[in-house]
């Protein structure tokens, strides 16, 4: 099986360098170029599984993607962003001086109330994990989430119910794909945060 985790097209929120969480914002004008780019970029692979968030930024990602697909994106919450409460809208000054203990932790895993625990960030990365491995051998996915959940997962996947215990060094840009296999039940990553769709001179400055 192979898998395609991508992250979704630049959302609103992301150029105003708000935390977004599980807020819902569109994309903006770049990000629709961006998706469609992406969607052209595999038009060339054939899914059998197309997944997304629920959060409109990856839907609507996930639709240019859809595009050239014979397959429809089934939606699934427990991929979403993971949930900041109280620190969602805000840009990272305003949370620092709200909650100055959160400078020395990541945001993902402040501990603030209001915000998901790492029980239910787990428990969201092992129904992902299951729902992956259930994919069959021959058969591919691509699925449309958000970069603090997949770099989690990533995470995940390497050091499974202690991934909180560790540093979490990955980034990923909006549209970058990672890819994944798994062949006897040794899992292989292919490459993490590609992105040659937006690189090209047809981006028009649409690239990271």
């Amino acid at each position: 099986m192979e898998i395609y985790l991508i992250r979704h097209a630049e959302s609103m929120g992301n150029i105003s360098r708000t935390i977004q969480g599980c807020q819902d914002v569109v994309l903006t004008e770049k990000g629709k170029k961006q998706a469609a780019l992406l969607g052209e970029y595999l038009a060339d692979v054939s899914f059998d599984y197309l997944y997304s968030s629920d959060l409109i930024r990856a839907k609507d990602t996930v639709k240019a993607v859809e595009k050239y697909q014979d397959t429809q994106a089934q939606i699934i919450p427990f991929v979403r962003e993971i949930n900041l409460g109280p620190l969602q809208g805000k840009d990272r000054r305003m949370i620092y001086e709200m909650y100055p203990q959160v400078r020395e932790k990541s945001i993902l895993q402040s501990g603030i109330e209001g915000t998901e625990t790492e029980e239910e960030i787990t428990e969201r990365c092992r129904r992902f994990y299951e729902l992956l491995r259930a994919i069959k051998n021959k058969e591919t996915a691509a699925v449309v989430s958000h970069g603090g959940f997949l770099t989690i997962f990533l995470m995940y996947l390497l050091a499974g119910e202690e991934w909180n215990k560790l540093h979490r060094p990955f980034l990923i840009h909006n549209t970058g794909i990672s890819k994944l296999s798994w062949r006897d039940n040794r899992l292989t990553i292919h490459y993490i945060n590609q992105y040659p769709h937006l690189m090209t001179k047809k981006t028009d400055h649409v690239n990271v």
